[in-house]
């Protein structure tokens, strides 16, 4: 009788696990780069969106009230109606803890014009870069 046997053997279970670590361990700095990058971009985004929004909302007088963007407690970014302390409504933006921000400060919108409370030179930096985001008197918001 031929007789044969099914399954895998245990060297070649050792093969595959060995060949999943090598694969694994060179796949890692790229995964870790492409993770940083993707929170970079995303917060840089979140600040251009979140001061928009809140100069749109104030110039249409959405609900009657102003509107403004800040940086609140546990490092998030805050579109909010009321006060940065305690908002009527509010929009949170976690900042991961990979990514800086600094130069956000309480800013609130005027209606019609949108002009801003104060002007803005906000900072978002990470290990691969550095982009800033300005807010003229005017109300003019821009990226460098």
């Amino acid at each position: 009788m031929n007789h044969k046997s099914r399954g895998v053997t245990v060297i070649e279970l050792i093969l595959i696990i060995a060949l999943i670590a090598i694969v694994g361990t060179a796949a890692t700095p790229f995964l870790s780069n492409f993770i940083l990058r993707n929170n970079y971009e995303t917060t840089v985004d979140k600040v251009l969106s979140s001061l928009r929004k809140a100069q749109g909302y104030s110039m249409s007088g959405r609900n009657q009230s102003l509107w403004g963007v800040c940086l609140a407690a546990g490092n998030k970014i805050r579109l909010y109606r009321g006060s940065c302390a305690t908002p009527a409504f509010s929009e949170d933006f976690d900042v991961p803890g990979s990514v800086a921000v600094s130069g956000l400060s309480d800013t609130t919108f005027s209606t019609l014009r949108g002009e801003p409370s104060g002007t803005l030179t906000i900072t978002i930096s990470t290990d691969i870069g550095i982009r800033t985001v300005s807010v003229n008197g005017a109300g003019m918001i821009g990226v460098d």
